[in-house]
């Protein structure tokens, strides 16, 4: 392979989604997108490939793994999501590695980090098991719920096991395992289903990491590295800031980055 490829984005409606994201990928077709999957090798939700420079197509990450990693793993262990939102997420928990495993058969759980688009957004994070475990019991969140806000540039490390959610007018890029598991302790009365044992059984104790305006973070799941106008050699990923184009790097091509934009690889 010897180009940078652009992945085809994959437009997810939710209940709590934002007309903004209809706006900025011109989907007027479409109810309110809460989720724009920039690049996924997910099982039945792939991102399609096309040639940068040739417009070739060249299928789904899964089918051209050894082109762009360099290696032969059974998935690329890298998800990039575009969040944005108009109401609270349900509060929430992923499994880990260990758990996805044992619960749902999964290679990997899901960790993630989000790094913050908007100027003020709301969150909420605990890793406090026994508050939690108590609030999932009981439906009464009431006590624990406590929101903070964070700004434009911050970045959020969320481990498997740490209970969390986003609240409206939020906006972020979701850095995240290749996996869609995700159990709902909480949902605000929305008619969906709650997940209250498998998420009590996953819950943890890990310590999150919120960084202001970071230029480089590194986790063992992988790496994220704010750019402007440098020649990357891949594997790698990056999503302009501009307009969120995301183009992959296959890991024997370079390619020069002229604008501001983040970085992602393993």
């Amino acid at each position: 392979m010897k180009e940078a490829l652009l992945s085809k984005p994959i437009f997810v409606e939710k209940v709590w989604g934002d007309e903004r994201l209809n706006n900025i990928f011109n989907k007027k077709d479409m109810d309110k997108i809460g989720e724009v999957w920039l690049f996924s090798g997910v099982q039945g939700n792939e991102t399609e490939l096309i040639g940068l420079e040739s417009g070739k197509k060249y299928g789904k990450p899964s089918g051209i793994i050894k082109e762009l990693i360099g290696k032969d793993i059974p998935r690329i262990p890298l998800l990039l999501k575009l969040i944005s939102t108009t109401q609270w997420l349900s509060i929430q928990v992923h499994p880990d590695d260990k758990y996805a495993k044992e619960l749902e058969n999964e290679p990997w759980g899901k960790t993630e980090a989000w790094y913050f688009l908007n100027e003020s957004n709301e969150i909420f994070i605990s890793n406090d098991i026994e508050n939690n475990r108590k609030a999932i019991e009981t439906q009464n969140w009431d006590e624990f719920f406590k929101p903070m806000k964070l700004k434009k540039e911050d970045l959020l490390f969320i481990p498997a096991g740490v209970v969390h959610t986003l609240g409206p007018n939020s906006m972020l890029l979701e850095i995240q395992q290749t996996s869609d598991l995700t159990y709902r302790l909480y949902d605000w009365g929305r008619p969906r289903e709650i997940h209250v044992e498998k998420g009590k059984k996953v819950l943890k104790d890990s310590p999150y990491v919120i960084v202001n305006s970071p230029i480089e973070f590194k986790t063992q799941y992988f790496n994220i590295r704010k750019v402007k106008e440098v020649i990357i050699k891949g594997f790698a990923i990056y999503v302009s800031l501009k307009d969120y184009r995301t183009i992959i790097i296959p890991h024997n091509v370079e390619y020069n980055i002229s604008e501001e934009g983040m970085l992602f690889f393993l």
